[in-house]
């Protein structure tokens, strides 16, 4: 099973302010049992607004820490209920007013030792179930490999067909007008890999251009 994408966007916050993939686990563990990871439950189970009453969000912030993630969320004009707005209060919090919560965290070496230091020192849970949210970090570490994931790269081919832009610049108009050469060839970059781009903007489409021979023949242009 995949990491919940609320938890990897979580996940991906973390890292970028240099937590370890053990420590970013035991975050997630934590946040696991709190709320599933659902930005908009309050305590008791309604989903929607924040009550003010109990604890709100992934996190499930309570009283004055409640009240601040809102005012931060409309100081960055996001929705409270975000998870894109908590992600980056909980970054907020572990470097500012919970940076001793912080710092505990980043001395944890592995997922349980950072569940364990998270809930007493940031959740600071009254049925703290620490062996629960343990289990859950260990399982979330084994998911977050995702974070070495990039998106697939397209192949250049599938993006524009060569063929296609050779179209556009055979007519006589647009060989004589360079002008309107220019905006064709703008336009079919746009979709274009940065190979193509690399290839097409360091080269002049021009009739006499061994580019556009490569074209018109069976030659195929460089990284194509």
């Amino acid at each position: 099973m995949s990491l919940d994408p609320n938890a990897l966007l979580i996940a991906k916050r973390m890292q970028a302010a240099g937590y370890t993939r053990g420590q970013i686990a035991g975050a997630l563990g934590n946040f696991q049992l709190e709320s599933g990871f659902n930005p908009r439950i309050n305590e008791g189970g309604k989903v929607g607004a924040p009550l003010g009453v109990g604890g709100f969000g992934v996190g499930q912030w309570t009283a004055g820490r409640q009240k601040n993630l809102i005012n931060f969320a409309k100081q960055k004009g996001l929705d409270p209920g975000s998870v894109e707005a908590q992600a980056d209060f909980l970054i907020h919090e572990l470097a500012g007013p919970e940076k001793r919560a912080g710092e505990s965290l980043r001395g944890a070496v592995s997922p349980e030792e950072a569940a364990r230091r998270f809930v007493t020192d940031y959740e600071r849970a009254g049925i703290p179930k620490t062996e629960a949210r343990q289990q859950a970090a260990r399982a979330i570490y084994e998911k977050l490999g995702a974070l070495d994931q990039t998106p697939q790269q397209t192949t250049a081919q599938s993006l524009i067909d060569p063929q296609d832009l050779l179209a556009a610049f055979t007519g006589d108009l647009l060989l004589n007008s360079p002008r309107l050469q220019d905006s064709v060839l703008q336009l079919a970059m746009k979709n274009m890999s940065p190979v193509q781009r690399d290839v097409f903007s360091a080269q002049s489409l021009t009739p006499v251009s061994p580019y556009l021979s490569a074209l018109t023949g069976s030659a195929r242009l460089p990284g194509l």
